[in-house]
């Protein structure tokens, strides 16, 4: 139980770490230390990662999400958080999605708890998807944009992997 915390402090320490140098747009490479390539890369490692972990070693503490609704969310928290320390609405939610998801790894949840987490992922994930939309009004930029239409993708995969596991006790949700 000790190695497993302090697995992740210290996952929660390279993240702190990346995010300082992130920029919060691809426009402003001047600033930046990574390119969004590199965020994109960095996100899907840690995803597929997290996927690895909750789908073979950590299986048994999946018990609100699954293991690909987990990976999902994951990608798409890690994308929000490297872009959003100069915006904080991107850290905002970035940050909500990754306490959402890992809250219920850290601590047994009762049925009421499971369906309040799945509720507020769904809600957070709709939230950050119309927002990007909202904000981008140029179509042209937003067919460029391949950080932010993989990140859109993972944010519908979010939904889909809930709406998947919304009826089935938490036993069968391996």
């Amino acid at each position: 139980m000790r190695t497993q915390r302090f697995s992740y402090l210290f996952t929660i320490t390279v993240i702190i770490l990346f995010a300082t140098i992130a920029s919060a747009h691809g426009d402003e490479e001047s600033s930046a230390r990574f390119s969004n390539l590199e965020i994109l890369f960095i996100a899907l490692t840690l995803s597929l990662i997290g996927f690895l972990l909750t789908a073979t070693k950590y299986a048994q503490k999946m018990t609100v999400f699954s293991a690909y609704t987990f990976s999902f969310a994951l990608y798409t928290g890690f994308v929000h958080v490297l872009l959003g320390l100069n915006d904080g609405i991107l850290l905002l939610g970035g940050c909500g999605v990754l306490s959402i998801i890992s809250t219920p790894v850290l601590f047994t949840f009762s049925d009421s708890r499971m369906k309040l987490a799945r509720i507020s992922l769904a809600a957070l994930s709709i939230i950050m998807f119309f927002a990007y939309f909202v904000s981008n009004h140029d179509i042209h930029a937003i067919l460029e944009d391949y950080l932010g239409i993989t990140t859109k993708i993972s944010e519908i995969g979010i939904l889909i992997g809930l709406l998947i596991h919304r009826k089935k006790p938490h036993s069968e949700e391996e």
